[in-house]
């Protein structure tokens, strides 16, 4: 069988970007059931991370990395019937992204809209289940509700903030740098609190009169955690989906004292995320349509340069969506 060659994206062993190594590799051709993908646009997640660092182990190394990427169908294998060569198709969830070409299982690639471009799928898909994990199933988000959301420049905190103001909520967010601040005002939030420079716990209380907030979204961890607790009114709601800063310890006998909701939200839990049929997009991509997700155009690193956009999005120098393309 003639074999396909592609440049791949391949963790060496856990550890610092570093380990990211760019190299070409023979694939084969599709199989029965499967696509062959010629990816346009590889999203880049906070996931990935965890994943190249050992925070989540893979199986053997070397490993793939990646989970979620668009482009177009360039074979099919026998049996595939809903699919042909040409159309614009997407995955999430099936590791192994950071590549050129890519070979699926046709069940787990769906069509793109047409409307929606390759860079903008690459940047919504999970960030947008996530966000959808968090305002519809962790808590479901009320208009009129004082709700805190940490990182909110971020690729997935900026759609939580736009869809959480669209709801009809008051947001108040916190962001790394004044630039991120800069930032944040320009999209037309008012209550924007720079942790480099400001105490975001008396800043939360000044805000809301020291009455407290109903719920906090939290993907940094131990430099936010257990202050944002504090500030959540008895009976409201406590989630983290995140620990860039590391894992906090949880404050149990507080959280029962002031009957408050704590939710570890775990997006590989989420139903909607487990089925990779694309059932669960339509209304992200509506979001977008609608104007309620502001998608700026991504960050945008060739894929040899995997290594470098980890090492910025973990540094917290990014703002937004990162995707890797295989030509630039």
């Amino acid at each position: 069988m003639n074999t396909i060659t592609s440049g791949i994206v391949r963790i060496e062993q856990p550890g610092k970007p570093e380990v990211l190594r760019y190299e070409q590799t023979e694939i084969e051709q599709p199989g029965e059931g499967e696509v062959l993908i010629c990816q346009k646009a590889i999203g880049v997640n906070f996931l990935d991370i965890f994943f190249r660092n050992g925070t989540f182990p893979m199986p053997a190394y070397p490993a793939l990395i990646g989970l979620e990427a668009a482009g177009i169908v360039e074979q099919i294998g026998n049996g595939v019937k809903e699919f042909a060569v040409g159309d614009r198709v997407a995955y999430y969830g099936s590791n192994g992204a950071y590549a050129e070409k890519k070979i699926l299982p046709a069940k787990e690639t769906f069509k793109l809209p047409d409307d929606i471009s390759f860079e903008q799928a690459a940047s919504i898909m999970i960030k947008g289940m996530t966000a959808h994990m968090l305002l519809k199933q962790s808590h479901e988000l009320k208009a009129g509700e004082v709700v805190l959301i940490h990182a909110m420049t971020g690729g997935v905190g900026s759609l939580l903030s736009e869809w959480a103001r669209s709801i009809g909520a008051i947001v108040i967010g916190t962001v790394g740098s004044a630039a991120k601040k800069d930032l944040a005002l320009k999209r037309g939030f008012e209550h924007v609190v720079d942790l480099s420079a400001e105490n975001f716990d008396e800043r939360v209380r000044q805000i809301t009169d020291d009455k407290g907030i109903d719920v906090f979204y939290d993907s940094i961890g131990v430099a936010t955690f257990q202050k944002s607790l504090e500030l959540v009114k008895p009976g409201g709601s406590a989630v983290l989906y995140g620990w860039a800063s590391g894992m906090p310890e949880i404050n149990t006998a507080f959280i029962e004292q002031r009957k408050i909701h704590f939710v570890q939200a775990i997006l590989n839990n989420y139903p909607a995320y487990q089925d990779k049929s694309g059932k669960a997009l339509p209304e992200i991509f509506s979001l977008v349509r609608n104007g309620v997700f502001q998608l700026e155009k991504p960050l945008i690193y060739p894929l040899p340069n995997a290594n470098q956009a980890h090492a910025d999005l973990e540094g917290r120098k990014t703002t937004g969506s990162i995707i890797l393309v295989p030509e630039i």
